[in-house]
């Protein structure tokens, strides 16, 4: 190198930032989903591959990413956060799966206020069923 070049390894850190997010090729489907990265080699897995095999030896500056890499820790740390994508990522791993969800939603609110007009209804559900009998005759 020239003796006036500085270097802030900004490649080199760039590259290792992406490994540290990059493990398994579903890392790499959810950052080409949200326009971080474009897969020119094919597949997933050659990506994820890729990225593990190149950051192994590089010298990073740790001080270019350090703040978004506390963001994104902070982000994860959240433990309701946690908790919600665990739960999302092991029962609804198929867009399918969450149909019977909603429909289990759906009843418990319908149960619930079927319950409180019950409830809180003007007059006993006896009474209105006695005075119906009654006016028809039955």
């Amino acid at each position: 190198m020239c003796p006036d070049f500085q270097n802030d390894f900004g490649v080199t850190s760039y590259i290792s930032f992406l490994d540290s997010l990059i493990d398994h090729p579903d890392d790499v489907k959810h950052l080409r989903k949200k326009h971080i990265l474009r897969n020119l080699l094919g597949s997933d897995e050659e990506v994820a591959q890729l990225f593990n095999e190149i950051g192994t030896d590089l010298v990073p500056n740790n001080a270019i990413y350090r703040v978004l890499k506390s963001k994104i820790e902070d982000h994860c740390q959240t433990m309701w956060k946690k908790r919600v994508a665990k739960f999302f990522h092991e029962h609804f791993s198929r867009p399918w799966t969450i149909l019977p969800f909603i429909g289990v939603l759906l009843g418990l609110g319908m149960t619930a206020a079927q319950t409180w007009y019950a409830a809180n209804s003007s007059t006993p559900p006896c009474e209105a069923l006695l005075e119906y009998l009654k006016a028809h005759r039955y």
